[in-house]
């Protein structure tokens, strides 16, 4: 609006002195002017002041939808266009700005589509190293793929969306990545642990935590792998985090964990029926499990049709 009140005036200017001048000169030559000279002044000031503000908006509405194109690109929405209606420098000037648009666009639908071809290869990567890490116990075969999938659906039925799912489902992948290091033969072993082999399979998630730590792309899910064996009483490990101190991420890890935990064969104990997996899990709640993530695992096995509808979440 500067632009155009500034124009304004200098149009203006420009092209109404010629006809005060004259009405100046008019009255001075013949003492005063009548009113013929008056209404043809007067008529020819407004024209001039018409013609000025004509002139001025055909200059300054192609500047002003650049200027309007130029936000809505800062707003991350490239490709947007403006009208060219002018063919002169300023038509030049807004043709520029849809090329410059279009360009942007372009690339950044190319770098869309590279990233996402990277997060795949990523992703990839970490299913591969997950089935590596679930190779060592012939018993956890797809556990880890099957705890990731559960996690994003918690996380959804949370409200959960964009980066924290990701994240969910990269911590699910990996979260027992800190395993890597324990021997087969305690990872398989039927009989109670002793001590020292029970202190080295507690340590899985705190190493798992650092094996994961320095890669960039993973440090949304770093606090779940960490945490997917706390408590919300407290009595977890490695950190004894109680309540809403433990992440999100690790309360919902934790939740989906313990579900195929319980629904899967292991040396130590044999898999349970899903309704019946559905009791042991809630006695967990408010102990082990975090009471609103227990309340969004019920309603997923309601959804799956494991619980009648009205079913208890405490049964």
């Amino acid at each position: 609006m500067r632009v155009y009140r500034t124009l304004l005036g200098i149009v203006l200017l420009a092209s109404a002195a010629p006809t005060v001048l004259l009405g100046v000169l008019l009255a001075r030559e013949r003492g005063g002017l009548d009113a013929v000279a008056i209404a043809a002044i007067g008529a020819s000031a407004g024209l001039a002041a018409a013609l000025s503000g004509l002139a001025a908006r055909r200059i300054t509405r192609p500047i002003s939808q650049c200027v309007r194109g130029a936000l809505e690109i800062a707003r991350g929405r490239f490709g947007h266009q403006v009208r060219v209606t002018a063919r002169n420098e300023i038509g030049d000037l807004a043709y520029t700005f849809n090329h410059m648009s279009r360009e942007l666009a372009s690339y950044d639908a190319e770098n869309r589509r590279l990233i996402a071809a990277l997060e795949r290869g990523y992703l990839e990567t970490i299913r591969s190293l997950a089935s590596a890490i679930d190779a060592k116990d012939p018993y956890t075969r797809g556990h880890a793929e099957r705890v990731a999938a559960l996690a994003v659906e918690l996380g959804r039925e949370l409200g959960l969306s964009g980066e924290r799912l990701a994240a969910l489902e990269y911590a699910g992948l990996l979260h027992d990545v800190g395993k890597i290091g324990i021997p087969d033969a305690i990872l398989a072993k039927a009989s109670p642990l002793t001590r020292e082999e029970m202190a080295l399979v507690q340590a899985h998630p705190r190493i798992g935590a650092e094996i994961v730590g320095g890669v960039a792309f993973l440090a949304g899910a770093v606090p779940a792998i960490r945490g997917h064996h706390e408590r919300w009483d407290g009595d977890g490990y490695p950190d004894r985090l109680a309540g809403e101190a433990i992440p999100l991420a690790a309360r919902i890890v934790s939740a989906a964990d313990t579900w195929d935990a319980c629904t899967s064969e292991r040396p130590y104990q044999r898999a349970l029926a899903p309704s019946e997996a559905a009791r042991v899990v809630a006695t967990l709640r408010g102990t082990q499990l975090d009471p609103t993530v227990h309340g969004a695992l019920m309603a997923i096995l309601r959804r799956r049709g494991i619980l009648e509808p009205g079913a208890s979440s405490a049964a």
